[in-house]
């Protein structure tokens, strides 16, 4: 069992959270915002008042929305696209422009795209949702990084052809036939009642018409046995689409021994697998986060003599990026162009999402003016993808000028627009003006969703107006959108963070009541409120808070043995386990769990515990970017996305790690830099907690450290000094200091 003590510093792990919220972006799933932000969000939007009164105003500041009612109309919408942004001083921020602009850019050059983006770069009223749409009304996605794999995973593209020597069927379909038999496999699960209810229809079927049922079915059990039960029918066979659209179906629930199973009894019914068929697959182990098995399929497509496509590789390059695996992403891309297969619109948009991802924004920007200077016309999907870039490296100013740009291009926004832009105003503290953008986006016909509402929550949250948050959170109920995790976890973090710990409780119900199970991040905020207890009455109630959550990291936690006499294998052991379990999660949620845990264990005086962790993290490459290689005998230790807990363990174990090798094969680095940065929280040079915790350390322990270049946020230790220190036996425990 673990033993907890209260900690009465705040954790750099909780502010982490508390204060940087746990939203993602319409891009990427992340935050679109740096968490140096957060810290003057509050600032700004108080100076904005002063502000009102010495600069011309652009934006006018809608009203808050009411409790319990839904949004209010507010009476004025601003324009980012044609107006100039006012600072807290009254001064104006100018437009700033590109070295390559894009301005030649025109919509019109779209018609041959629009097979690929039709729902995105739609010109058509017609096609976006009304205001009171249907459940079944098309929408535009939340998720540009969605939007591509959705592209990739169907295997085909939006107007209806069946890509890499998939057939078009050509015989029509009674649409009578397959929407009854959908309608009895969603009425039933798959059993006697669901066959007999098929052999009731009397309806026969071909395999088009079933793989047109197949790809309507949520239910990967239904799928599977409607699947099975088809084969049993008089005159019926199965042909490589219906196999390869259940394929998808078992993909998508991660049924992977199943889908061995499927494959062997595909090629002795005849049927060989295509292109779609591997694309399928190799989607479903990217998305699981089984990287390897991808690329083992991508080998053996080719070894059975079936050619990949852009599809192929354009998968591949974002299961890749999305983990993180810059370098495996950027081969996949040249290979493809070696196999002679040019970027189309969909690939740049890929490729440059991938790279704006790992941080390389300028050559992110190169690739986008080289797509338009090749004659290929980016999409609504491209332009969001940018904007979003921009917006998470904090170049607001380019961000809405790539949104200006786009509208005079001729490009409608969409809700992933709307949303872009209304987080990129309220990280730069307009947040009313940001209101006025949700208003616009409903004035043109787009109906708000989660993820519009869950962004208000976070925005408001962030800015420390508990208040706000929660009055958009009922109006959000009142329209009657059900709340996603996310934006649960954004007022979560609000009310965390105000100390609002019974309400905290209250919402934690209301998620179970709404079926919502919590996430790694959800307990993540618990574990860090847990972590800057103030009291022991307040370190209880959050204990009683993460076993509400219910999630497996709980059990995980309190499961934890002691490190005793065998180096603290049983709990490597029991990490290892844990973060196999969790092996689909993505990378940042099992970084920012991790990262609570080992400084909660830290905190705890639990650092032998704390180190075994951070080690079997390492192996499990969940922080990538920690220890790298510059040059030959030169590395870098990078600490300052981490918590002080977590960083001075990572620290000391990664000394000690170099001292192991050094006695091993008897070489030393040559020079060793150890990154603090400015910390998660702080925006001065000097303040940061990470920082100071190192510098800590180091003095302790005669670290022959210095800094240069006017850097203090960076340790260096190099030559003859750091081998002798090397030598030392203490830097083996210094962890347990």
């Amino acid at each position: 069992m673990i033993r907890a003590k209260q900690i009465s510093n705040l954790s750099s792990s909780a502010r982490s959270f508390f204060l940087g919220g746990t939203r993602s972006s319409a891009a990427d799933g992340n935050s679109c915002t740096s968490a140096e932000d957060d810290s003057c969000l509050l600032r700004r939007h108080q100076t904005r008042h002063e502000a009102a009164h010495t600069g011309n105003r652009v934006f006018t500041r809608p009203s808050p929305p009411p409790l319990h009612v839904s949004p209010p109309v507010l009476p004025v919408k601003p324009d980012p696209a044609n107006h100039k942004i006012p600072l807290p001083d009254g001064t104006e921020v100018s437009r700033v422009d590109h070295t390559l602009p894009i301005t030649s850019v025109k919509a019109s050059g779209r018609e041959h795209l629009g097979e690929v983006y039709t729902t995105s770069a739609s010109k058509d009223p017609s096609e976006r949702a009304p205001r009171n749409a249907s459940p079944g009304t098309k929408q535009a996605s939340n998720d540009v990084s969605h939007d591509l794999t959705k592209t990739t995973v169907s295997g085909k593209r939006k107007c209806g052809y069946y890509p890499s020597g998939e057939m078009m069927r050509v015989t029509p379909a009674p649409r009578h036939v397959i929407e009854k038999v959908s309608s009895i496999l969603r009425r039933f699960k798959w059993g006697l009642a669901a066959e007999e209810a098929l052999h009731s229809s009397g309806f026969k079927m071909d395999a088009y018409q079933a793989n047109q049922v197949l790809k309507q079915i949520d239910n990967y059990a239904n799928a599977l046995g409607f699947f099975y039960w088809l084969k049993t029918q008089p005159g019926f066979k199965h042909d490589e689409h219906t196999y390869t659209t259940m394929v998808g179906n078992l993909g998508r629930a991660k049924q992977f021994g199943e889908i061995k199973n499927l494959l062997n009894e595909m090629v002795r019914d005849g049927c060989k697998p295509n292109t779609v068929t591997y694309n399928r697959l190799i989607h479903s182990y990217g998305r699981a986060n089984y990287l390897k098995e991808a690329v083992n399929v991508f080998t053996q497509m080719q070894e059975a003599g079936c050619e990949p496509d852009r599809v192929t590789y354009c998968t591949l390059i974002d299961i890749h990026a999305k983990a993180g695996f810059l370098d495996v992403a950027m081969d996949m891309y040249h290979r493809m162009q070696v196999a002679g297969l040019s970027p189309d619109t969909f690939t740049y948009s890929v490729i440059i999402n991938c790279l704006g991802k790992a941080g390389h924004l300028p050559s992110a920007h190169r690739l986008f003016c080289e797509m338009v200077g090749q004659g290929c016309t980016p999409s609504l999907v491209t332009f969001n993808i940018m904007i979003a870039l921009h917006a998470k490296a904090r170049n607001y100013q380019s961000a809405l000028k790539l949104y200006r740009e786009m509208k005079a291009a001729g490009f409608r926004p969409d809700k992933v627009t709307y949303s872009i832009v209304m987080e990129v105003l309220g990280q730069c503290g307009f947040l009313e003006e940001a209101e006025g953008v949700f208003t616009e986006m409903e004035r043109e016909s787009w109906v708000p969703d989660e993820h519009v509402y869950g962004l208000l929550v976070d925005l408001w949250g962030k800015a420390g107006d508990v208040e706000k948050a929660w009055r958009w959170y009922q109006a959000m109920l009142h329209a009657g959108v059900r709340p996603n995790v996310p934006t649960c976890n954004s007022l979560l973090s609000t009310l965390l963070r105000g100390h609002r710990l019974s309400e905290a409780y209250n919402l934690l119900q209301s998620m179970v009541a709404l079926g919502l199970q919590s996430s790694l991040q959800t307990y993540t905020l618990l574990l860090s409120c847990c972590t800057e207890a103030r009291s022991n009455f307040d370190l209880g109630f959050c204990g009683q808070l993460m076993a509400v959550s219910g999630h497996p990291a709980h059990m995980f936690l309190l499961k934890i043995p002691p490190a005793g006499s065998d180096n603290g294998q049983k709990v490597r052991d029991h990490v290892s386990s844990f973060l196999d379990y969790m092996h689909s999660e993505d990378r940042e949620s099992k970084r920012g769990l991790i990262d609570a845990v080992v400084n909660f264990l830290h905190k705890s005086g639990l650092k032998e515990e704390a180190g075994s962790v951070w080690e079997v993290a390492a192996v499990k490459n969940v922080y990538p970017d920690a220890l790298r290689e510059k040059s030959c005998s030169y590395w870098l230790i990078n600490l300052h996305v981490m918590s002080e807990g977590t960083a001075v363990t990572a620290l000391s174990r990664t000394l000690a790690w170099f001292r192991k090798q050094m006695l091993v094969s008897g070489e030393c680095p040559s020079r060793i830099d150890i990154v603090t940065g400015w910390g998660r929280r702080s925006r001065v040079t000097g303040s940061s907690m990470v920082r100071q915790a190192v510098e800590e350390l180091l003095n302790v322990f005669n670290f022959p450290f210095f800094t240069e270049n006017g850097n203090s946020g960076c340790f260096v230790g190099c030559g003859e000094p750091l081998k002798n220190w090397l030598s030392e036996s203490y830097v083996e425990r210094m962890h347990l200091l």
